[in-house]
């Protein structure tokens, strides 16, 4: 008799053992299981020298990830260049810079609380530098731009967010 439990305890601890696997390997555990920490992540970007372009064309990070992106005004103090970093949705771009444009100097050349903007650096001087951070947005592609005007034209790049 004695073997007999044996063998039926055994039988009942694997069989909890093997509904705790299925329960977890479908999602249903019954408790929260947390996800693992996306890494933040930090973006160095700068213009280039005295023309009107960003030093990188592209950047990447993780959904989910909090960026910080340092940029750097590399222009001359003699261009008189001013810059700034705006992210943006690609279809965002056009609208947000003419709205820019309208709000003038005193404000970055950014409409004040556009909610199109999902970042953006304070308009830079030549040799300053300023950051932003902010939570990724949803997988997919952004652009990042210059405000200034006429700048967007030219000085814009890619942020993908896998």
């Amino acid at each position: 008799m004695a073997s007999y439990i044996s063998r039926r305890g055994l039988i009942k601890t694997f069989g909890l053992a093997a509904g705790a696997l299925v329960l977890a390997a479908c999602g249903g555990s019954g408790a929260s299981v947390p996800q693992a920490a996306v890494a933040p992540v930090t973006l160095e970007l700068g213009s280039k020298g005295d023309g009107l372009a960003f030093d990188k064309t592209e950047l990447s990070a993780a959904a989910g990830a909090k960026i910080t992106v340092k940029f750097k005004n590399n222009a001359s103090a003699a261009s008189g260049n001013k810059h700034n970093f705006v992210l943006v949705k690609p279809a965002d771009a056009t609208a947000v810079a003419a709205d820019g444009i309208a709000a003038g100097e005193a404000s970055g050349y950014l409409k004040a609380d556009d909610k199109r903007v999902i970042a953006h650096t304070k308009l830079l001087a030549a040799g300053e530098s300023g950051e932003v951070t902010f939570d990724a947005p949803a997988a997919g592609a952004y652009e990042y731009m210059c405000s200034f005007p006429g700048h967007n034209v030219v000085m814009k790049g890619t942020l993908i967010i896998k």
